[in-house]
């Protein structure tokens, strides 16, 4: 399929996504089994210091829903980790469905216009303004004790993530349910932590990669977003490893940062 196809692919399945079919991106609906399902499952993202092991070649090019005609960003360091995280809220439970699929997220830096979107998760359904991306995740491997070594550099349908800071911007606003508790690979085993949900932080949407070597990672669940909430502390690990597609080495976990929950997107106004 040429780049041009599978960008008019993006843009029609991406962003014009009706809030109407919200109900399968609020943890409900899993399809098919292992690495090749649809998984919908929320995560806990810590900020985090990866000094070595991974190296990102100059050309990397993003495309998505909001620039179908892709973009070239400046990378920086990795300073996010997100795992799988399973949350409880009182008449609901959302497990995770994947524990594999974890990532790290590197800072960018990329001049790119704002959107005005609806999104639409379990807290609810606001009008939301995106400016300029700062954060692309990457799937990864996590081990708790040791770098993975895998086959694989990373899980397999496991999409790829760029982030945009957000602001309310119109109607509508987020009300967690109380209490809001989570648990995820950091968390001790039988336990949960009850958590304060403050304001959405980032929007993340799927992206595809391209490499400057012509290698792509298209887009596998065009639908799932997730959408950051600010998050009081949970507990954390001082280390763990990871593997991605841009290298393996050791990452420093440092305090919690969000709370990300599969929300569908649409255009503002349903315009």
């Amino acid at each position: 399929m040429s780049r041009f196809l599978r960008r008019g692919t993006i843009v029609l399945a991406a962003i014009f996504v009706l809030a109407g079919s919200a109900t399968t991106a609020l943890g409900t609906a899993t399809t098919a089994t292992a690495d090749s399902q649809t998984t919908f499952q929320h995560y806990l993202c810590y900020n985090a210091v990866a000094p070595r092991g991974f190296s990102i070649p100059a050309g990397v090019e993003l495309i998505n829903s909001f620039s179908p005609d892709g973009f070239v960003p400046t990378f920086g360091v990795a300073w996010y980790q997100c795992n799988p995280a399973a949350k409880t809220v009182p008449g609901a439970s959302f497990p995770i469905t994947n524990p594999r699929w974890h990532y790290l997220c590197f800072g960018i830096t990329a001049d790119q216009p704002s959107n005005l979107v609806t999104v639409t998760n379990q807290f609810g359904s606001a009008e939301l303004t995106t400016t300029s991306p700062n954060d692309f995740c990457a799937p990864s491997w996590t081990g708790l004790f040791k770098t993975p070594d895998n086959k694989q550099n990373e899980p397999a349908d496991a999409d790829h993530y760029t982030c945009y800071p957000v602001t309310y911007s119109g109607s509508g606003t987020y009300s967690p349910p109380s209490p809001v508790q989570v648990a995820d690979k950091f968390t001790p085993p039988n336990t949960s932590t009850t958590v304060t949900v403050g304001d959405p932080e980032e929007l993340c949407i799927p992206t595809e990669k391209i490499l400057p070597t012509g290698g792509s990672y298209p887009i596998n669940n065009p639908n799932l977003n997730y959408l950051c909430f600010g998050v009081s502390q949970t507990p954390i690990k001082n280390r763990v490893f990871d593997q991605n597609q841009f290298g393996r080495g050791a990452v420093a976990i440092r305090p919690t940062q969000w709370l990300c929950l599969p929300s569908t997107v649409s255009p503002a106004g349903g315009g």
